[in-house]
């Protein structure tokens, strides 16, 4: 994954991801904050719609910018992104996604319209580099493709958005009772754009983080044609009211969902490192909250109530727990590389990859955000039955999220203080 040659500056992926990170702890903290709000019954209130986009705008996909900058080239043999465009794209992006969610939470109509234009524009920016350093590529992998494919989605997403939120303020579109603008919003977004990245990166490091074999390009490809065709196929009918066409479009994506498990439990099978290091487990635990996940969603067409838990599920439970598995590789991989590369003498001792964090502190952190995203799911899955109120309860159980996520920054934080050990020569024989 590194290559001098066609990597772009560290701050680029390493800038984004501490700036998702940050996004991840200002979200917890709003959640416990406003978590009646949030979790209520009115779903569009001001506290919700910025704690989603907080979710995808101000963590999710910054990680996702700074890993596309980063693997698309190296993975590509590309030609590597300007860091001098990358960090304005990246800064118009963070000040565009953090004005969004200021508008949301204030119910600021010129905030939103101002904050979702600039979105727009950074990700333009953003896929004209990545499609760039993709027309000079020399080899087309399964998790290029993959890749390629989430652009149109993300672009999709925040053009729809756009139209959606000039609607939330001139009210232009016809029938404010008619939710299908806003489940094509979510499904090019949440199955497009964040399933198919995740996918896709996991196709091409998961096989080098396990020491396992890579499925073959042709599963790969059947995965990645029914997820495209079933996401976009159930936006458009959706969109058309067209509910047959729409559950037949879910089915085909759900089945390109259960082909993927299949060859992540086969790379699994056929690791030759035996046990789980700590990213593996966190994608292990993130394609497990995958499933109830799924299946809460898919219930929620006849039980609205369930697609809270579900959505919760399938945001905290498999997007972000998949996302700070692999930054626990990404990350300390990237500034290793980067050690080595300054270091003063070719046998100036670096430390090893897993002695750059204390690794009881992030199993401590891996133990509290696991619990925290079940803990809080099986709460709003009891109140979405009627059991409890969970609107209070799930403040407790996102402490344990909150928890986490600190000590995931504190960990990435100390593999940034990472120095070399020593300046002494050591034998190369």
């Amino acid at each position: 994954m590194i290559d001098p040659a066609l990597s772009p500056p560290i701050y680029v992926p390493i800038g984004m991801a501490l700036a998702g990170v940050l996004g991840l702890l200002v979200l917890q903290a709003l959640v416990i904050a406003k978590a009646p709000m949030i979790f209520g019954p009115f779903r569009f209130n001001p506290a919700a719609l910025a704690a989603v986009h907080l979710f995808t705008l101000g963590f999710a996909t910054s990680v996702m910018i700074g890993a596309f900058h980063q693997i698309t080239p190296v993975m590509m043999r590309g030609r590597p992104v300007e860091g001098g465009w990358a960090l304005l794209q990246g800064l118009a992006y963070l000040a565009g996604s953090w004005a969004l969610v200021w508008g949301f939470y204030r119910s600021a109509g010129p905030w939103i319209t101002a904050g979702g234009t600039l979105v727009v524009l950074a990700l333009v920016v953003f896929a004209a580099l990545v499609v760039r350093a993709m027309r000079s590529a020399t080899q087309w992998t399964v998790a290029g493709r993959f890749m390629a494919a989430a652009l149109s989605f993300v672009l999709g997403t925040v053009i729809w958005g756009l139209v959606l939120a000039f609607k939330l303020r001139r009210g232009f579109l016809p029938d404010s009772l008619d939710y299908s603008p806003l489940g094509a919003h979510v499904l090019l977004g949440l199955g497009g754009w964040f399933m198919l990245t995740v996918f896709g990166v996991s196709y091409q490091l998961f096989p080098m983080f396990a020491l396992t074999s890579r499925p073959s390009a042709a599963s790969g490809h059947a995965v990645l044609a029914m997820l495209s065709a079933g996401l976009w196929g159930a936006c458009a009918s959706l969109l058309l009211h067209l509910p047959a066409l729409t559950a037949a479009c879910l089915l085909l994506a759900a089945a390109g969902a259960a082909r993927y498990a299949a060859d992540f439990f086969a790379m699994m099978r056929q690791r030759r490192r035996p046990e789980l290091d700590l990213s593996m487990r966190y994608g292990v635990t993130a394609l497990a909250f995958l499933v109830p996940a799924a299946l809460l969603l898919l219930l929620s067409v006849r039980h609205r109530a369930f697609a809270v838990p579900g959505a919760w599920l399938f945001l905290f439970g498999f997007v972000a727990t998949m996302i700070l598995g692999m930054l626990y590789r990404i990350i300390p991989f990237l500034f290793w590389h980067h050690l080595m590369r300054n270091r003063r003498s070719k046998t100036q001792r670096l430390p090893k990859l897993d002695e750059m964090f204390a690794q009881r502190t992030a199993r401590a952190g891996y133990f509290c955000w696991t619990a925290g995203v079940l803990l809080t799911g099986l709460l709003l899955l009891g109140g979405a039955l009627g059991w409890w109120d969970a609107r209070y309860l799930v403040r407790g159980s996102a402490i344990l999220n909150l928890t986490g996520s600190l000590l995931f920054a504190g960990t990435i934080l100390q593999v940034l203080r990472a120095r070399p050990l020593d300046g002494r020569e050591r034998s190369m024989g």
